[in-house]
């Protein structure tokens, strides 16, 4: 196909398939023996291949030729979703695991996800609970501790402690930048975790002076609504 420009009235002329993969192999900085030899063809072949010898190549020829290259089909046939070459696929996906390391490493962007307990105040503490040291009384908010036997709306009957060792592998209730939550606290290598107990949430990770620890869960009961 050829286009016309607005401004000019020279043409530019489209660049074929063909002329896409010489161009890659000549950015690659490889030899062609060794770009056959990831391809699995012979150096005669993708020799014939580039200089159009071969006018209609088999398509499997194609493809591994530009596996081998670190390219996809996609760009070489300059289809619309497929415009970025290798290198700039590698720097998009050194960009992305930037990002996301980021946001991991930040308590403040992952604790972000809305509270999923609130203090409940008009709530006495049952006496079997009390007996066992809770003191305090949190409102749990959705499903993200479903698989804890946790649901929306059930009453948090909890101990207070700040000693994160003891209330490690526990159901806790915390705040993290503000918001308060209720989750499984686990620590691993020097680094704190704050699980979900539902599959469709991620682990939060905290620094340890981001972390409020209010107290571990030492059971809970239906709302007071139910």
């Amino acid at each position: 196909m050829v286009t016309f420009s607005s401004d000019s009235p020279q043409c530019v002329r489209s660049v074929n398939w063909r002329e896409r993969l010489r161009a890659a192999v000549d950015a690659s900085g490889r030899t062609q023996n060794a770009i056959a030899v990831s391809a699995g063809v012979t150096p005669e072949t993708l020799s014939r291949v580039l200089s159009g010898i071969h006018v209609h190549p088999a398509f499997d020829t194609v493809v591994r030729i530009t596996h081998a290259l670190g390219e996809n089909v996609g760009t070489l046939l300059d289809e619309p979703a497929f415009l970025l070459d290798a290198e700039q696929r590698a720097e998009l996906r050194r960009v992305l695991g930037y990002l996301a390391a980021a946001v991991r490493l930040s308590p403040a962007i992952d604790a972000l996800s809305s509270a999923n307990a609130v203090a409940q105040r008009a709530a006495d503490v049952p006496r079997s609970y009390y007996l066992r040291g809770a003191r305090l009384v949190f409102q749990a908010i959705g499903d993200s501790m479903i698989e804890a036997g946790i649901v929306d709306g059930d009453l948090l009957f909890v101990i207070p402690t700040r000693d994160l060792r003891e209330a490690a592998k526990h159901v806790v209730v915390c705040r993290v930048a503000g918001i308060t939550l209720a989750k499984e606290l686990e620590l691993h290598a020097g680094r704190i975790r704050l699980l979900s107990r539902n599959e469709r949430y991620t682990a939060i990770y905290v620094d340890e002076d981001d972390l409020h620890l209010i107290g571990t869960v030492a059971g809970r009961l239906g709302s007071i609504d139910s």
